[in-house]
Order: structure tokens, then sequence, then C-alpha cells
């Protein structure tokens, strides 16, 4: 005689477990336990990055201009092109006159267009110096590497290299790789559940419950999602480019021609990682973004104090 057998209660219960689970994270994503758990992954992690954050973010801006200040500082041409320009030994009186200061080193007539200045190399003290000198009305046009520009390669260094070389390199990437966990878990946190995340995609402080802080951080955490991430990809692409050229190798099924599987992407990331494109409106709004993680970093910081502070007054008060 067979034995007649039920439904299976088991799957029934994993598939009620599994629904129910779901319903809390569409709804109430707060109450899941796996959320309070990556919380504190994220919340710890960028606490413990946060002055790191800070750095790379303001210097990533102060650098957005970098080409641009080069051109303003340091002229292409001579403020006009008219006569007869100096040259041969006629050149080196009019440079030897100007700078009777100085021993002059070396005299670099322009090759490619006759209105680029001349180059002069200069030394006096022990001290090497640079000059850009007008060949048609025999005048000084300043310094080829100005204060300011040594200023902004200074902070490039910083943002780069953290200012110790291929050491600091490498410490960029693992910073970039630690930024990618904050903001993929920042991303899974985001969600409010289904009745208020209209809410945390503007900031309405009249309109919103939330505390200003809170609606800062979260739309700006949504609107920048991509872009952070695209900084944090690059930087560990800066510091560590190997496993990446592998992965490119490896796909590449003919290895003669001169491109590679994702080699395009890989090289528009770098350019949206510099903003390389568009004109200067591009370059100040690049700049304003870049301001970004440093403000979130900022806005979570407060959020955690608050938290802190009302966990202390609520134990004080229960006491």
């Amino acid at each position: 005689m067979l034995e007649r057998t039920g439904p299976n209660r088991d799957g029934q219960d994993l598939t009620r477990r599994r629904s129910s689970v779901w319903q809390r994270w569409v709804y109430r994503p707060q109450a899941l336990l796996f959320r309070r758990a990556l919380l504190q992954v994220h919340l710890w992690l960028a606490i413990a990055i946060g002055a790191y954050i800070i750095l790379i973010s303001v210097s990533g801006s102060a650098v957005v201009f970098r080409r641009e200040v080069g051109m303003w500082l340091v002229p292409r041409t001579v403020p006009a092109a008219v006569g007869i320009p100096l040259a041969g030994d006629g050149l080196r009186e009019a440079v030897e006159g100007v700078y009777s200061d100085y021993e002059v080193l070396s005299i670099i007539e322009p090759q490619r267009r006759p209105g680029e200045p001349v180059y002069v190399r200069l030394l006096r003290g022990g001290e090497e110096t640079a000059r850009q000198f007008d060949q048609y009305a025999g005048a000084d046009m300043g310094d080829t590497y100005p204060p300011m520009l040594r200023v902004m390669e200074w902070f490039v260094d910083l943002h780069d290299n953290l200012l110790a070389g291929r050491t600091g390199r490498m410490i960029n990437g693992v910073g970039g790789a630690l930024l990618i966990v904050i903001v993929l878990s920042g991303a899974v946190l985001w969600w409010p559940g289904r009745r208020r995340w209209r809410n945390s995609l503007i900031v309405r402080p009249s309109r919103n419950s939330r505390p200003l802080t809170w609606q800062l951080h979260s739309a700006f955490g949504f609107w920048s999602f991509a872009i952070i991430s695209i900084w944090a990809l690059t930087a560990v692409y800066f510091a560590f480019p190997a496993p990446f050229n592998w992965i490119m190798d490896t796909l590449d099924a003919d290895p003669t021609d001169f491109d590679r599987p994702g080699e395009r992407s890989l090289l528009l990331l770098i350019d949206l990682h510099f903003g390389r494109f568009g004109g200067l409106g591009v370059r100040t709004f690049w700049t304003l973004i870049g301001l970004i993680p440093a403000a979130m970093f900022v806005t979570g910081f407060i959020m955690w104090r608050r938290s802190v502070r009302a966990q202390k007054r609520s134990r004080s008060s229960s006491a």
C-alpha cells in the first residue's frame, strides 16, 4: 500500500520566508538584520578613511583647471609678432642685455610657429631658472614655471601620489578599492522603502521630516553614484594597471591589432575621471561635483554624531 504524502512544508516555509524578507526590503528595509550589519560596515569604513576622502576630494577639485592654469600663466605666443624677429647673434646680444645679472646657459628659438616666444635658461648664484623672451620686442615675458603653477603641480602630486611617489600611488589604489565598497554598500543602504524613495532624490527642508544633513547625504549619494564609482575604479587602475591589462589581453581575440576589448571604455572612464572634455563650463561643474565625496563624509559624520548623542541621552534617561 502506497503512503500518501502531503505538500513539502519545508519548501513552503522557505518560500514564505523569502517572500517575507522581500516584502520587508521593499516596504521596511530598516528592519532587516542584513541592512543593519551593512550599515556598520559602511559607517566604520567611511570613518576610517574619512580624512583620505576629504583630501582626495578637495585636491581633485583643485587640479581640474590644471591645463587652463598653465595656459593662462604661461603665454604660448608673443603679444605682437610685428616686424623682424631677433635671431642668432642679435638675439643672444638682446637676451644678455635684458638678463645682465644672469649667466645665459642656452637660448632655444621657436621651431614650430614664428609667434612662439624664445625659451631662455639662466643661472645665478647656483640656481637655474627659465624665462620666456619676446624676440620681436626684445623683452622678458615672465617665468616659464611661475609660483601659482608650482602650487598647482603640488596639488597634482598630492592627488595622484599623496606626495609619496609609487608608495602613495599604491595607497591611492587601496583607497579607491575601499571607496568602491563604501559606494556599493551606500547604494544598498540608500533604498528607504517603496513609500519614501522619492523623498531621497531631492532636498526639501520644508516638506521633509528628515534632517537636512540626511537629505543632503541621500540626494548626493544617489546622483553622484556613477561618477564616484568611476573615480574609485580608475584610482585602482592607476595604481594597479596589471590586472586590467591582463583581462583585456585575455579577452583579445586578435593580439596583432591595436584594439583590445574594453580599452576604449577604460579610456573613456579616464577622461571622465579628469573631466577631459567640454569647455570651461564642464570644468567648473567637475570642480563642484569633485567636492561631493567630502560633503558626503561631512554629512554622514554629522548624522553619526547625532545618533551617538541620542543613544547616550537615551541610556542616561533610562538609568
